[in-house]
């Protein structure tokens, strides 16, 4: 009788075939040789050489496979392979001849009769193979008990080693569905594989982004929009990234990059904030947002992973803040620092007054300041986008 060979491309199906490939053994093997379909030697080698040939395909599957691991699948944000598919969706393609010849296997060492009570639908070949999930009878004797007994204990082995490529690939597989399920169930790590995402995506394409801005043209983006919805309904970048990473294709995702940072570019008006902090001087603001969006090149860390007061306080000196003090300026820059993307974590409101008193009496020299003036004036002339080549004026927004 012919069994039903159909699978689901789940993470549980994958996770059985992992149990049934680790099942092997002499008595289930030799009751499933005897079942009825192997008449002579031929048949037996026959059989082995297809098993030699399944195992070959499915090494190179796993090498395919790792070559996927190695080359970022799960480093990358947008993904070609898992706009259709789930992610065990798209590996079980991968390894489509290993679990179909698998199977097939599984049915060769099937029982040939049909059962007694006259069903005639297909049963399920993981179910009810002898060297799956099904029934088995113990063998009194092993391999000795065949007559063409080299065949045989080669079939036997080629099976094991077969079996053992198998669980490897299923493995790979499954230790991917973990890894992929482990980034969107923790977004603050979603979330830092999109900034990282995104910086790529901006370094490589920012000549692009220029003439968009240049050439004033209208960025109309659908997810660009699902983005702010999502924002106004109180969820953080942070919950998006997790809702969206491995979600999209490669070229949906930079557009929704560049489509952003066009409008960000292009956006006229000045927030609350900066409003409060800078008044009406655009410039300064736009040279502030750059400076705080790569603040990483100034290298702030200090210790325990945090931005120090003294740097701090030297940044709040070159932001030319002109009203509402130091402690408004720290709530503004640590919040436009984390929606940035920053990792670090600015000390409190002390630790920067400390910092900007060490300025005040020369603790801090005024050499080691004019130095962090021109790194930051120069990291601001690096990143910001003129007008044209004619011009002498900054674009008003250049936020990256």
């Amino acid at each position: 009788m012919s069994y039903n060979r159909h699978i689901d491309k789940t993470e549980e199906a994958l996770q059985d075939l992992r149990e049934v490939y680790g099942r092997c053994n002499v008595h289930r093997f030799m009751d499933g040789f005897f079942s009825g379909r192997f008449n002579t030697e031929e048949d037996v080698i026959k059989f082995t050489n297809y098993i030699r040939e399944s195992d070959g395909l499915t090494q190179l599957e796993y090498s395919r496979l790792k070559k996927l691991l190695a080359e970022g699948f799960l480093e990358q944000f947008a993904t070609n392979f898992n706009k259709r598919y789930s992610t065990c969706h798209m590996l079980m393609n991968r390894m489509r001849s290993g679990i179909s010849r698998g199977l097939r296997m599984l049915e060769t060492l099937c029982s040939k009769k049909r059962s007694r009570n006259g069903c005639r639908k297909k049963r399920n070949v993981v179910e009810n193979s002898k060297m799956g999930k099904g029934a088995y009878n113990l063998m009194l004797w092993g391999l000795e008990q065949c007559n063409c007994l080299d065949s045989v204990s080669t079939l036997y082995h080629e099976i094991r080693a077969y079996e053992g490529h198998l669980k490897d690939c299923i493995d790979l597989c499954l230790y991917v569905i973990k890894q992929v399920d482990n980034i969107k169930n923790h977004p603050e790590i979603a979330y830092e594989k999109h900034q990282k995402n995104r910086r790529q995506v901006l370094e490589n394409n920012r000549s692009v982004i220029k003439r968009f801005i240049e050439m004033n043209a209208e960025m109309e983006n659908e997810l660009m929009e699902k983005v702010k919805v999502w924002k106004q309904e109180k969820k953080s970048m942070e919950e998006i990234s997790a809702m969206l990473y491995h979600a999209l294709d490669v070229n949906e995702y930079n557009d929704w990059i560049i489509s952003e940072e066009v409008m960000a570019a292009r956006r006229d008006g000045l927030t609350n904030p900066e409003c409060a902090l800078w008044g009406d001087d655009k410039q300064q603001v736009m040279r502030c947002r750059v400076a705080y969006m790569h603040i990483g090149e100034l290298n702030p860390e200090g210790q325990d992973g945090r931005i120090g007061g003294k740097f701090l306080a030297m940044l709040y000196k070159w932001s030319k803040v002109k009203a509402r003090g130091l402690d408004y300026w720290l709530i503004y820059f640590t919040d436009f620092y984390k929606t940035s993307g920053g990792t670090l974590t600015p000390v409190k409101l002390g630790a920067v007054k400390r910092g900007i008193k060490q300025m005040t009496f020369g603790e801090i020299d005024a050499d080691t300041i004019k130095r962090f003036n021109k790194k930051a004036d120069e990291l601001v002339d690096n990143y910001m986008i003129r007008t044209s080549d004619n011009e002498k004026g900054i674009k008003e927004v250049a936020n990256f």
